[in-house]
């Protein structure tokens, strides 16, 4: 596989998570509501940490893409493992994990504002904690190629920022915090 797919795959999906942002926040009378019980003075903390997240995100895929050559991509390896050369592949199925939840999770929150239900609580739920932890991964797959790859601590810092909005402020405080 080419890293070639893996860009385009999070070049056109990546948008597609903004548009269905602007649907599902449009889709209601009140976006508000997709808060639920998370306080004015914590959306006010938490909003800002929606972009450190995103200036992570562009981090990470910065060096993926512009950053290292095919072959450094191909190198990508779970920690503890040996180099096996399907680093583009674990790459593309973090992306998928990542950005497919993303896309859908809004949606599948509007679902249940409509019509509460135990079953799009566990579908909302499920899909930001795969996104959570999707966007940890990507700093564990980098986490071997450290010190080997040029700016690999960049992937670390970009997971960790994009991770402490995505598993933290989203897939636990948020989904602690709604009125499910």
């Amino acid at each position: 596989m080419k890293r070639k797919t893996v860009f385009w795959f999070s070049f056109f999906v990546g948008p597609l998570i903004l548009i269905s942002y602007l649907r599902g926040v449009n889709a209601v009378s009140d976006p508000l509501v997709y808060w639920g019980d998370v306080s004015p003075s914590m959306q006010q903390f938490i909003v800002p940490w929606m972009f450190v997240a995103a200036v992570g995100y562009l981090l990470m895929w910065y060096q993926f893409f512009f950053g290292w050559t095919e072959a450094e991509v191909a190198s990508l390896t779970w920690p503890g493992r040996p180099e096996d050369g399907k680093g583009t592949q674990r790459l593309l199925a973090l992306y998928a994990a990542f950005l497919i939840p993303s896309l859908f999770w809004i949606d599948a929150t509007r679902i249940y504002l409509e019509s509460p239900s135990f079953v799009m609580a566990f579908i909302t739920i499920g899909l930001l904690a795969i996104a959570g932890i999707s966007s940890l991964g990507f700093g564990v797959l980098a986490w071997s190629s450290r010190q080997t790859l040029p700016h690999g601590n960049r992937v670390i810092i970009g997971s960790v920022l994009l991770s402490i909005q995505c598993t933290f402020w989203d897939a636990i405080y948020w989904v602690l915090m709604f009125p499910w």
